[in-house]
């Protein structure tokens, strides 16, 4: 894996955004409806992503491997583990890496 997918601090920036810093340093930040959008679980894979604007309502780590967020439209499956956070960063040394990957 070419960068670390180890949180050291990860934090909610009021309605705007969750911060992590990572193990290497790095630091992302993810809208609210970026990652709503970005559910991983498999309903929200097979569906549409919600039109309403939403927010999380409780934010809590999974083990040490994940963070879990239930969002204001009731949504509370989608478990994002860190692998995840950091492979859909959209920073601007990131982002140009996943298109080239992917």
């Amino acid at each position: 894996m070419p960068f670390s997918a180890e949180p050291n601090r990860i934090e909610r920036i009021g309605d705007q955004a969750l911060k992590i810093v990572w193990g290497d340093g790095h630091e992302s930040h993810y809208a609210w409806e970026f990652l709503r959008r970005s559910c991983p679980c498999a309903v929200c894979r097979e569906t549409s992503p919600p039109k309403a604007e939403v927010r999380p309502a409780e934010i809590k780590p999974v083990g040490r491997y994940a963070v879990a967020i239930r969002w204001s439209d009731g949504h509370a499956t989608g478990i994002y583990s860190h692998e995840y956070l950091r492979s859909i960063c959209r920073c601007e040394s990131c982002f140009p890496k996943q298109m080239t990957e992917g």
